[in-house]
């Protein structure tokens, strides 16, 4: 039974064993005997531990986990250890219906010809934008084929599709057609969303926001609001959660800001649940302000945070990077999973700094020091970190590529692929480069240009 289960599962995922493998941290030899049917497993066992949590982790990074939470028959928002609803389910004593596809063939093309309709484009237009057959975007049209890799042709399918509904002024009728929030999706991904009914893969996602916010980034800073309207906070040792934690951070930007500081140093691997609603204003407002005054600011990100979190939290701080003040770091050492660090440093004036279980971090205290010798201790901790770190991303002048360099060209951006390092261009004005080096953040820019450039090898 366990066998038909494995199989059922990863088939209904379009996943491969060796993926699930690499999720779960394990040779994919290890997984195969569970497909192979040749022994008997109990709930317990180690594999199957690895298996329900490679396949989590698959779902999750892939956005899928919506259709694992259907296939397995538990509500989506369920708070539960969704690797333990999966082990519950692979051994229950029955087999879900077999799909056999024709309902979710008939579904994808309706919906892929109700987006063309929209587009006002036709087969022979959007064979001739992407240089493919036009035959191909009939069979699926008809039913007659559902495409399985959606990451290549169909991602820039969905982008040209997207692109014609934007230029035709025709958005808002696309979020009634699929009943997806146009304030809160980027158009490409409200097409694929609804044609596919799951969510973009994350990584993809991620790297397409960075790509569209690069193309559209002017040299201003942020939106912010009036440094005037926030209101000074209690001067306190203790401040507690997030609440506390946001007055901690207005104190200690406010008083960088009047001491016209040289330099500060951050870092946390605490929750983001802190930079939420109207004080990601306040934030880029405060910091926006100490770079015009000339601080400069060095910050270690934390690299448990998934890809997805990570180039969000880059989105965010791009326009001030263009001060070439901002020195990013990521970590090579992992994070403690049982606590979490705080480190805010301003090494003349101040230093926030908290230091708690990580199951707790609702009531996390964050410390207010400005005593020289907490300060002292604290730009210790910090320089202890920073050693074992390396740069994150470069800020350069846009330049020619090297012979070897592999391009690819998304509207106004130009990657530059090499084998360490990413290199992201903004050829309009003002014209910037991002070189990255962080490995994983240049495997997701690089599985991105593959997808674009090799997606005619799909078909």
């Amino acid at each position: 039974m366990i066998k038909k289960k494995v199989d059922h599962l990863l088939n209904a995922l379009s996943v491969e064993n060796s993926t699930v493998a690499g999720y779960a941290g394990c040779t994919p030899g290890n997984l195969c005997r569970l497909r192979s049917g040749g022994r008997e497993y109990k709930r317990g066992s180690a594999t199957v531990d690895k298996f329900a949590n490679g396949i989590c982790s698959y779902c999750l990074d892939s956005g899928k986990m919506n259709e694992l939470c259907s296939i397995i028959g538990i509500e989506a928002d369920s708070t539960a250890d969704i690797s333990e609803k999966v082990k519950d389910w692979l051994f229950i004593d029955e087999m879900p219906d077999e799909d056999t596809g024709s309902a979710k063939q008939e579904l994808f093309s309706e919906r892929l010809s109700a987006l063309i309709r929209l587009a006002k484009l036709n087969n022979t237009k959007i064979g001739k934008i992407l240089d493919i057959d036009a035959s191909y975007i009939s069979r699926m049209r008809t039913g007659d084929r559902l495409p399985k890799k959606s990451t290549g042709i169909m991602l820039r399918i969905c982008a040209v599709i997207a692109e014609h509904i934007k230029e035709n002024g025709d958005i808002e009728e696309l979020g009634r057609l699929t009943g997806i929030n146009a304030d809160e999706h980027e158009t490409t991904e409200m097409v694929y969303t609804w044609l596919y009914g799951r969510e973009m893969p994350a990584k993809i996602s991620a790297v397409r926001a960075f790509i569209d916010r690069m193309g559209d980034m002017s040299a201003g800073g942020p939106a912010g609001v009036d440094i005037s309207e926030i209101n000074d906070v209690p001067e306190r040792l203790i401040y507690n959660g997030d609440d506390g934690f946001r007055a901690a951070v207005v104190r200690f930007l406010k008083s960088v800001i009047q001491n016209r500081s040289k330099e500060i140093m951050l870092y946390s691997d605490s929750s983001m649940s802190w930079m939420t609603g109207d004080f990601i204003k306040v934030w880029a407002s405060l910091m926006t302000a100490c770079l015009k005054n000339g601080t400069r600011i060095k910050i270690i990100h934390n690299v448990e945070r998934s890809v997805n979190e990570m180039t969000n939290a880059i989105i965010s701080w791009m326009p001030l990077y263009l001060s070439g003040l901002i020195e990013p770091y990521y970590s090579t050492s992992p994070a403690g999973s049982r606590y979490s660090c705080t480190i805010f440093i301003d090494p003349e004036n101040a230093c926030v700094h908290s230091f708690g279980v990580r199951e707790g971090a609702a009531e996390t205290e964050y410390f207010y020091f400005t005593d020289e010798e907490r300060i002292e201790r604290g730009v210790g901790d910090f320089e202890a970190l920073l050693s074992k770190c390396s740069p994150l991303l470069e800020v350069l002048p846009v330049s020619d590529p090297n012979e070897n360099t592999k391009v690819c060209d998304i509207g106004s951006v130009r990657l530059y692929i090499e084998e360490n390092s990413v290199t992201v261009n903004k050829l309009e004005e003002p014209t910037a480069a991002f070189r990255f080096t962080y490995p994983p953040m240049c495997k997701a820019f690089k599985s991105f240009a593959d997808a674009i450039e090799t997606g005619r090898e799909l078909l």
